[in-house]
């Protein structure tokens, strides 16, 4: 069994080696924060990605974005390991 570990001063993101390859997730969900940030870079407001992901609160999207604020260079290259990986495969912060 795995232990999730709260991000520190991020009550909403947690990282879990057996989530996401242990990429910062939303607590409690396997949504990981950069899915969140690369809808927004393409053009969805908070309403549109709420919508996408029902089981997510405003403040879910506002402690992925502060995450993503603080630690804007990890978030970074995760999104362009997304962007060369083959499909489906799992995206492993180095």
């Amino acid at each position: 069994m795995s232990v999730s570990a709260a991000a520190p001063g991020y009550p909403h993101v947690c990282r879990d080696p057996a989530i996401a390859g242990g990429q910062p997730v939303i607590e409690g969900t396997r949504i990981p924060v950069t899915a969140i940030v690369r809808a927004h870079q393409l053009g969805m407001d908070f309403d549109e990605i709420l919508l996408q992901h029902p089981g997510l609160a405003p403040a879910h999207l506002h402690a992925a974005f502060l995450y993503y604020l603080d630690h804007k260079d990890e978030v970074e290259a995760l999104l362009k390991q997304a962007e060369t990986a083959p499909p489906g495969a799992e995206i492993i912060p180095e």
